[in-house]
């Protein structure tokens, strides 16, 4: 059998580790953790052993083994499976034999005693000289052995048998002993199994004669119950099980000496015999009683015996006369008399005499130091004082004494208190307590103590209501003591101990609510239950223990890995790998939070080992989603040529990261075992074919055919791109060569980039289509190819040929790229449950229309662009909990356009009382957002706030919101740097005159950590004002601030952050780097340069070279380095990277820059020797060379294919977040323009002089943009094929008017009359429709809320026909301008301009006021006349009251509007009123306004922000003193940096 402590305890026990399992167990109780005792192995199954650190002085009391001084009996007893069978047979055993009777204890040291023989020495005598028949109790075996031994020694028995012993190797062999003697004493058949067990199993177990006479025997005996209750069978079974067991017994103790033949009668009297009590109780019973004299035969020797140890006689009273007990007469010698002492035991006064009389106890101990009788008559005596507790047994006193509760009757437990308690008392009084032992001293006698206590109430009558809970927290109490005593802690540690444990602390951490009390567990006892959880398996434990993880703050965990032993956290990872899949572990599924977790864990396993094997490396292959990409680099590169990590890298491709798999591959090509592309061999390639598609594309293009002929099949199932698909189909396909359909469907993902003209010959074949569109339609869908490109030329119509009501899921779902190109006509067949499984997601629930709640609104995401204020009005408003998912409605408005979330304020107001602003308890409340400035202001009231902060402080405010509701709480109450924390969104309103307050507090720099952590983007002049109070308080630690703040800091600022600060800021600007585009360029320098420092590559820049690991670091920020610094990057590092470079930002001082490194011969060289490889391995970085490079690049490698394969990369990063911003930023787009002309030439051109203009078609405008083409040429297009492609065409916006005017023209033709438009016609000319006539636009149908939004949007317009439009609205709605709402205002948008001065001067102002919320971002194309009455309304009391009285939140929330105010009124603004100008209104401010209405002063309040929006035009009508201040302001005051930099954007605005 296997050892009963679990291995991990072992080994913890060795180690001596801080935090073991009884560590555990004590910090568990101490955290009131309620542990198994039972399962521990720490509840009695009956009476406790003999305990082993007691020496008495007395043979005649309690019997130990004669083993060496400080032994522990339980540490060198029977083994565990003896331990285990002897609880089972507790009760037969405790009867038959005096070895579990609890008055054996431990040995003497010297194994000696008093010379005084015992009282129990002539019972035994008796039993030998066959006096008496023999002892109850004790089986005939045992007292054979006893009496060879005892006349042995006396002389009277065999020599040879007092010399060896008992021959137990004779017994022990000899079946017919099993069969007579054996089962009357069974614990001489476990002395026979534990020390002869190969006598005992080749008697026993393989005697197959031995068990045919047993069962002859129970058929003789009709003792068959008996024969099926026997136990041998049980021992033969754990012998037959047990490996690596030998014979050989512990070195000490009792049976030990049994086994060697060195046991002495005495010795065998104290181990196996029971005490003196024990044995004239079981011959005399209560002898005193007459009923018991006459059991025993008068004058027998029994008869005599007895009646001397009473004395009494057999035919006597029990009268004792008084004389006898007149113990003030008594001699020293009689107060020796045991027997004396209990017949005169109630004499009056006798117990107060002898326990009080302290010399007399001493001379009575050297006189009889083995006699019990004084001890047991102190220990019962009753004080003289009157005690509270008198009448409570000591069971009752004792629990009365334990500190945890019970409710059930405490003198219940005094029922039946038992001679063995009183026994025990007895032992612990006399005895001496051995010091120096693992179990000696006071702890050693607290815990036997314990274990009598929960043996008593487990055998207490009348404990059935309480039984429970007392033994429970005894159990607990015995636990408690055995946590000190290492040997007995580790003895009675059960098999089941580690399950119990991990059980237990699974369910505490389940319910515990503190995680500070579950971090402090998780962070010292982690190893511990790494090993519990690995010793067992037990994979519930696991994944509770990994979600605790998660929880904890990101440097505990990184502490709580690397403060642990690297073997144990080896073993802890193994185990994991191999139980990952049970974890359940969803990678897409997981939080942010968790996200981060995860990611820390995984960097401090790495971090743990410097250096990773592949065993290791797999065993960590389930973090390989979590990994970073600076840990993947770290890996050492010949690692990641093993083919196991290959392996490992392969199965979790599938939740890998694109940075991540472009990592590994970057990594891998570092490693010299690899050797050149074309060298690589087909099974290498076949185990990294999931790093293959982003193996980077000057390596990929090196590949053969007879490297890439194998891995066709694969590659078609892999997500290979248009660069690298192509280059494999250029490599394996003949052009002569003629593909099938069925070849076609083989080629996967690979067909994608086949000539989309060869392909829609075969969409044409009805035989072949089937399986081909789906195929086709997965391309589009899954973005390998564009959905407005030219494959859809010919997809499309063989799609929209198709019934859509008859399609399967899997059809529809093929189609989701396509649906906004087929239209709302294809859909029109489907039901609304299959319009929402295609427009949601599967398994969404079926809403008729009019049921449409928000839930289903959110998740109908490709249709909010047509959202209209019908729908919003058949939303389930009511139906919206107090929870409305907030972030869904977040994200619909970062969609909209101001005229559609116009559109959700106005369903606001009608469909909810108040519109949600009066009580903002009303759902949603995240919507408040949404709810205009005017509307704000005489809604909401300070103390309503205050009543309720909930609903507000979790609103994302505006800017101009939060500081109107931070006024409006100010006004009612002081606003202390306390209060404000409970502020939530509504803190970033505090103005900077609030801030100064608290300059002095000497808490000061917590509130401007607390400004700096705001979310979302500072106020600019909230910024500015903390910057200004850090520069006059430079104690301040600039190190606590926000990342993204710190980034902002003035340059001279950021030079006082640590290299901890900096290396924070470059991780915040790589994971959001279009606020690092915001930055003004000199900062953006700054902090390149400081990533070089802080990298450590400082160095390799003055060096004069720039390595790739080094471009790794830097990332996008590498453009951004001081002009020049390209020049030093290493080539090959540099080509290796072109992928990662496609996707930055290109300054515009940097495209010279690489534009000659591009060129140069090292890398592609001349553009006029490029292949088409060459164009595709640039891709959008074409647009870095000047014009006159890409018109020297060859005609026939700027093929169709080609052109369109790098416009469309082009427009898909401008439509990034990184592209957005940088195009806004550095785009100039008559230079784009410039550029794409010349890439376009071969084919919007004629190639020579002979050939005709080219007329596009469809397909040709898809695969260019319809603004590359002359008007000309779009009037010569075919009709069909105009009509296919309107969908492109409405969406440029780049188009000349008479581009615009031509194709309205042709598309007249198409549509007839005007007046029979439909709104999605309209709306799908897009800004076409700016070119209809004056009448036209008067005749068409222009009302529908959709359209007229739309309308409002263009640029486009000419001032006659803005006016037709908005006339022909108001006419055909036969409203007036006065009559004009909110709404109506917000989506004319630009339109409002055609309206005369003298009619904007008749729009109601409050409705004005309330619009201009989705009026500030607009660039109106008005003239001053029409902006300075647009202003004039907003100054009106109805709106916000004159201009003088203008707070901040009102500049800023009428936005671009604010640049139409009056020359004086601009004059006149304070500091507070500047801050608030936007900074997209400062360039709307006519050059020469400018110079007039602002002075120098006035300059100097503007942000950073503000500065860098006055464009080249304003500053060349500045003065002197006008361009000093506007220069400090731009440089935040360093005087130096005003002088030598820029004072101008990069770009004009448009």
């Amino acid at each position: 059998m296997k050892d009963q402590r679990p291995a991990v305890n072992t080994q913890h026990k060795a180690q001596v580790f801080p935090c073991d399992l009884r560590q555990l167990i004590l910090w568990g109780i101490r955290h009131n953790v309620t542990w198994n005792t039972e399962a521990l192995g720490f509840s009695s199954h009956g009476p406790p052993t003999a305990p082993p650190f007691l020496s008495c002085p007395d043979a005649g009391g309690d019997h130990g083994s004669p083993g060496p001084p400080g032994e522990p009996y339980a540490a060198h007893g029977p083994t565990p499976a003896y331990r285990k069978q002897q609880q089972r047979n507790v009760s037969a055993a405790a009867r038959r034999s005096g070895l579990l009777q609890p008055g054996t204890a431990a040995a003497d040291p010297q194994g000696e005693r008093a010379s005084e023989a015992s009282v129990s020495a002539e019972i035994l005598e008796a039993a030998c000289n066959a006096s008496i028949p023999g002892l109850t109790g004790v089986s005939n075996f045992t007292v054979f052995l006893y009496c060879n031994l005892f006349q042995a020694e006396n002389g009277s028995g065999d020599l040879l048998l007092a010399e060896l012993g008992p021959d137990l190797h004779a017994t022990c062999s000899d079946a017919a002993w099993y069969l007579s003697a054996a089962e009357d004493d069974f614990l001489w058949v476990h002395v026979c199994s534990e020390f002869f067990a190969h006598e005992f199993n080749h008697t026993v177990c393989a005697n197959s004669s031995f068990w045919l006479q047993r069962v002859h025997q129970a058929a003789v005996t009709k003792g068959y119950h008996y024969f099926n209750q026997s136990s041998i069978n049980d021992l033969c079974v754990q012998l037959s099980t047990e490996t690596g067991r030998g014979t050989a017994a512990p070195d000490e103790g009792c049976l030990n000496r049994l086994a060697v033949r060195a046991l002495t009668a005495q010795d065998f009297q104290r181990c196996f015999l029971p005490n003196d009590s024990a044995l004239v109780a079981a011959l005399c019973g209560q002898a005193a009683l007459p009923e018991r004299h006459l059991a025993l035969s008068e004058g027998s020797w029994a008869a005599e015996y007895c009646s001397k140890m009473y004395n009494v006689s057999s035919s006597s009273s029990s009268y004792v006369p008084e004389e006898i007990c007149d113990y003030r007469k008594w001699e020293l010698r009689r107060f020796a008399n045991s027997t004396l002492l209990e017949i005169c035991g109630r004499a009056q006064g006798l117990r107060e005499y002898l326990c009080e009389n302290a010399a007399l106890l001493q001379q009575l101990q050297q006189l009889r130091p083995n006699t019990p009788g004084f001890s047991e008559l102190c220990a019962a005596r009753e004080p003289e004082d009157p005690d509270p507790d008198a009448g409570k047994c000591f069971l009752q006193r004792f629990f009365e004494l334990l500190p945890a509760p019970y409710d059930f009757d405490m003198s219940q437990l005094c029922v039946d208190p038992g001679p063995l308690l009183v026994e025990v008392l007895q032992k612990l009084s006399v005895c001496e307590l051995e010091d120096g032992g693992p179990g000696g001293g006071w702890l050693g006698a607290l815990g036997y103590v314990l274990r009598v206590l929960d043996f008593m109430v487990g055998v207490s009558a009348g404990l059935e209501e309480g039984e429970g809970e007392a033994r429970q927290g005894l159990s607990q109490a015995i636990l408690l003591s055995s946590l000190l005593d290492n040997a007995s802690f580790w003895a009675l540690l059960q098999p089941e101990a580690s399950l119990s444990v991990l059980h237990t602390v699974a369910v505490f951490l389940r319910r515990e609510q503190d995680p500070a009390l579950k971090e402090n567990l998780l962070s010292c006892f982690s190893p511990l239950l790494w090993e519990l959880i690995q010793s067992e398996d037990n994979s519930s434990s696991l994944r509770v223990l990994m979600q605790e993880y998660l929880q904890m703050p990101r440097e505990s965990i990184r502490t709580l890995v690397m403060s642990a032993e690297k073997d144990a956290v080896k073993r802890f990872l193994s185990h994991m790998h191999q139980s990952w899949d049970q974890l359940h572990v969803e990678t897409a599924q997981v939080s942010q939070k968790e996200l981060q977790a995860m990611e820390t864990m995984t960097a401090a396993f790495i971090h743990k080992f410097p250096r990773v094997t592949p065993e290791l490396f797999v065993d960590l292959s389930q973090f390989i989603p979590f990994m970073s990409v600076s840990d993947i680099m770290s890996f050492p590169a010949s690692l990641i040529v093993n083919d196991s990590v290959l392996m490992a890298i392969h199965d979790r491709s599938s939740e890998m990261k694109l940075p991540q798999k472009q990592a590994f591959v970057k990594r891998l090509l570092q490693s010299s075992v690899v050797g050149d592309v074309p060298t690589w061999p087909p099974y290498f390639l076949s185990s990294m074919l999931p790093l293959l598609p982003y193996l980077p594309v000057s390596r990929f293009q090196q590949l053969t055919s007879q490297q890439l002929t194998p891995l066709v099949e694969l590659l078609a199932n892999s997500s290979l791109d248009g660069t690298r698909g192509r280059h494999v189909l250029r490599t394996l396909l003949n052009r002569r060569k003629n593909l099938t359909g069925d070849n076609i469907l083989r080629l996967g993902v690979l067909a994608c980039y086949l000539d989309p003209a060869d392909l829609g010959l075969y969409l044409h074949a009805a035989s072949q289509s089937s399986g081909l569109w789906q195929q086709l339609a997965r391309c589009v869908s899954e973005g390998h190819v564009s959905p407005t490109g030219r494959l859809s030329t010919w997809l499309l119509p063989a799609v929209e040929a198709l019934d859509a009501s008859s399609m399967s899921s899997a059809e529809l779902s093929a189609l989701s790229g396509l649906l906004p190109q087929l239209g709302a006509s294809f859909l029109q067949s489907l039901s609304t449950k299959q319009l929402l499984e295609l427009l949601t997601r599967p398994g969404l629930p079926s809403y008729l229309p009019a049921q449409l709640t928000m839930e289903t609104l959110c998740r109908l995401k490709p249709l909010h662009p047509g959202l209209s204020l019908t729908v919003l009005k058949n939303l389930g408003w009511s139906e919206i909990s107090v929870d409305a998912p907030c972030q869904c409605w977040r994200d619909i408005v970062s969609e909209l356009r101001p005229g559609q979330r116009a559109m959700v304020y106005t369903a606001l107001q009608e469909m909810v009382p108040g519109g949600g602003v009066k009580n903002a308890s009303l759902p949603p409340h995240c919507l408040l957002s949404f709810v205009p400035l005017r509307k704000l202001m005489e809604a909401v009231d300070g103390e309503a706030v205050l009543k309720d902060l909930r609903p507000y402080r979790d609103v994302h405010w505006f800017p101009q919101q939060a500081q109107l509701l931070f006024k409006k709480i100010q006004g009612v109450k002081s606003i202390t740097r306390e209060y404000v924390q409970d502020l939530g969104h509504m803190t970033s309103g505090m103005s900077c005159d609030w801030i100064r307050l608290w300059t002095n507090d000497t808490d000061f720099s917590k509130l401007v950590k607390l400004v700096s952590d705001l979310p979302g983007n500072l106020r600019p002049a909230l910024r500015k004002c903390i910057v200004e109070e850090l520069r006059i308080h430079p104690e301040i630690n600039l190190d606590d601030l926000n990342p993204w703040f710190a980034a902002g800091l003035p340059v001279t600022m950021t030079e006082r952050l640590s290299n901890t600060s900096l290396t924070r800021i470059l991780v915040h600007i790589k994971r959001h780097f279009p606020d690092f585009l915001k930055l003004p360029r000199y900062k953006q320098m700054h902090l390149a340069e400081q990533a070089m420092a802080v990298l450590g590559s400082f160095k390799s820049l003055t060096e004069g070279e720039i390595e790739g690991d080094t471009l790794d670091l830097l990332g996008p920020l590498a453009p951004f380095l001081e002009r020049g610094t390209l020049s030093l990057v290493d080539r090959e590092d540099f080509t290796v990277r072109l992928d990662d470079v496609r996707g930055y930002c290109l300054p515009r001082e940097t495209l010279r820059d690489l534009s000659t490194l591009l060129t140069e011969r090292k890398l592609l060289g001349d553009p006029s020797k490029w292949e088409v490889e060459d164009v595709e391995h640039l891709g959008r970085l074409v647009f870095t060379l000047s014009a006159k490079q890409i018109n020297s690049i060859p005609l026939s490698v700027l093929n169709r294919d080609t052109v369109e394969q790098v416009l469309v990369e082009q427009k898909l990063w401008e439509e990034s977040d990184v592209g957005q911003a940088c195009m806004s930023l550095w785009m100039e787009h008559s230079r784009q323009t410039e550029l794409t002309h010349s890439l376009l030439r071969g084919i919007v051109k004629p190639r020579n002089r002979r050939a005709k203009v080219p007329v596009p078609n469809c397909a040709d405008i898809r695969g260019t943009f319809p603004s590359a083409w002359t008007a000309n040429q779009l009037s010569r297009m075919p009709q069909e094929d105009l009509r296919l492609c309107m969908d492109v065409i409405g969406q440029d916006r780049f188009m000349s008017p008479e581009q615009r005017r031509s194709l309205w023209l042709k598309v007249r033709q198409i549509y007839g009359p005007v007046r029979d438009m439909s709104p999605e016609q309209i709306l799908l000319l897009g800004s076409v429709v700016t070119e209809m006539g004056e009448r036209e636009l008067q005749e068409a149908n222009l009302t529908h809320p959709v359209v007229l939004e739309q309308l409002g949007t263009l640029a486009a317009w000419a001032p006659k026909k803005m006016r037709a439009v908005i006339l022909s609205v108001m006419r055909k709605r036969k409203l007036k301008v006065e009559q004009l709402a909110a709404l109506d205002l917000a989506m004319l948008g630009h339109l409002i301009c055609g309206l005369y001065p003298s009619e904007i001067n008749r729009i109601d102002s409050y409705n004005l006021s309330i619009a201009c919320l989705f009026l500030r971002e607009a660039t109106l194309p008005c003239s001053d006349e029409q902006l300075e009455a647009l202003t004039g309304r907003l100054s009106r009391p109805e709106a916000f009251g004159p201009v003088s009285g203008w707070g901040p939140e009102v500049f800023t929330e009428i936005g671009t509007l604010a640049a139409g105010l009056q020359d004086i009124a601009l004059s006149s603004l304070v500091r507070e009123q500047v801050e608030g100008l936007t900074p997209e209104a400062i360039p709307l401010i006519p050059p020469r306004k400018m110079a007039v209405v602002f002075s120098a002063t006035q300059l100097s309040w503007l942000s950073v922000e503000q500065a860098w929006a006055v464009t080249r035009e304003q500053w060349a009508e500045l003065d002197s003193r006008q361009r000093h201040a506007l220069g400090l302001a731009q440089y935040e005051g360093d005087v130096l940096l005003e002088m030598r930099g820029k004072r101008w954007p990069m770009k004009q605005p448009t």
